[in-house]
């Protein structure tokens, strides 16, 4: 896909009045975490995928900071991808994924134009951002970012978020009859759902999410990713938790969520097909009112898809009918040269994997991502 073409130093008018930095997220300090942290629970624009607590140490994920009379104003957790693979390594990209965090379209403009700012000097070729913008703040970033080069993408997402300020029982009743029925069948039943406190109790919610990944076909969380983030949250039951529903001492399901700001997501789920009862609605019932005892505002469903009406997503239109459309993802082309080489690359190596398939034969694709590597 043709980019737009990259701006001069000039077009950028960074703002020199504002300390900008660019470190590894390994390197962050126990203060800067908190301080972090700190900032995210402030905005609206806030996801906890931008934790660095998020990505861990060896992601090789880079950490910008935008500090504005010794303040941080705007936080971007940047992963680092390879789109030429292992055939040109050089060539590299940033990616922001639900990122990056500002309420303020003035100095979210700043921060971007600081990380591109960044990037030229590395030699990235180009930059990408999957932010979780929505609303009218959305509306106007998407024309901050049009005047400032930026191209949008395809991929829009959208989810369900549920308003979490009703008292419990009104929640309950706002929810579909279906939907409360399961949640008393499974309490008739004994299913009990309780938190992870030790590793055992993510080893085993790691395997039945593999398993349940494998049986219905899908792409998931890598399991050594998903068990480090699970170790994680239960080392800090304020940032979330993994919720586990037990039938007669076994684990028959699991939801993980994490708070960032005013909401909770839900992240990660899985279900036994065994058992009496099916666990999956007390488990967001149970996670739902965790989120409300923690303060938050809204409770976000981790994603929807509103051509959909089976699955997943008829599973959560159970409890919320509140659908919100976020910004699309944007990217912006710093280097047209290399950006123009790895779209060549890539053009190639999806023609031979084409061809691959057509003969039947198997052919090993480079990865993608090289994690760790220094910029």
């Amino acid at each position: 896909m043709p980019g737009p073409v990259a701006s001069t130093d000039d077009e950028l008018q960074i703002d020199d009045t504002l300390d900008f930095q660019f470190v590894r997220a390994a390197r962050l300090s126990p203060l800067q975490l908190r301080e972090i942290s700190g900032f995210l629970d402030t905005q609206i624009t806030s996801h906890p995928f931008q934790l660095p607590q998020w990505s861990g140490p060896e992601s090789g994920a880079y950490a910008a900071l935008l500090r504005h009379d010794g303040r941080l104003q705007w936080f971007a957790q940047c992963g680092v991808l390879y789109p030429a693979g292992r055939i040109l390594r050089p060539i590299r990209a940033l990616t922001v994924n639900r990122g990056p965090i500002c309420d303020d379209l003035e100095l979210m403009e700043s921060g971007l134009r600081r990380l591109i700012a960044e990037s030229r000097k590395r030699r990235i070729a180009y930059i990408e951002i999957a932010p979780e913008w929505t609303g009218a703040f959305a509306d106007s970033a998407a024309t901050l970012l049009a005047r400032n080069g930026w191209q949008a993408l395809p991929g829009a997402r959208s989810s369900l978020r549920l308003d979490l300020s009703p008292d419990l029982e009104h929640l309950f009743a706002s929810f579909r009859k279906g939907t409360r029925y399961e949640i008393r069948r499974a309490e008739r039943e004994g299913i009990q759902v309780t938190i992870a406190r030790k590793e055992t109790d993510c080893s085993d919610f790691v395997r039945l999410y593999a398993k349940m990944l494998s049986q219905k076909k899908f792409d998931g969380e890598d399991p050594h990713s998903l068990s480090l983030r699970l170790r994680w949250l239960v080392e800090d039951h304020r940032r979330g938790g993994l919720l586990l529903a037990l039938e007669d001492g076994k684990l028959r399901g699991g939801a993980a969520i994490v708070r960032s700001g005013i909401r909770c997501w839900y992240v990660w789920g899985a279900t036994s097909k065994e058992g009496k009862s099916g666990a999956g609605h007390l488990l967001q019932w149970r996670a739902i009112q965790w989120a409300k005892e923690q303060g938050c505002l809204e409770y976000d469903f981790g994603g929807f898809r509103e051509a959909m009406s089976t699955g997943p997503a008829l599973f959560k239109r159970g409890f919320c009918d509140r659908v919100v459309h976020f910004l699309p993802p944007h990217r912006y082309v710093v280097s047209e040269s290399r950006y123009r080489v790895s779209n060549f690359i890539s053009g190639v190596r999806r023609g031979l994997r084409r061809r691959s398939r057509s003969t039947g034969a198997s052919a090993e694709a480079p990865p993608q991502n090289l994690k760790g590597a220094a910029l």
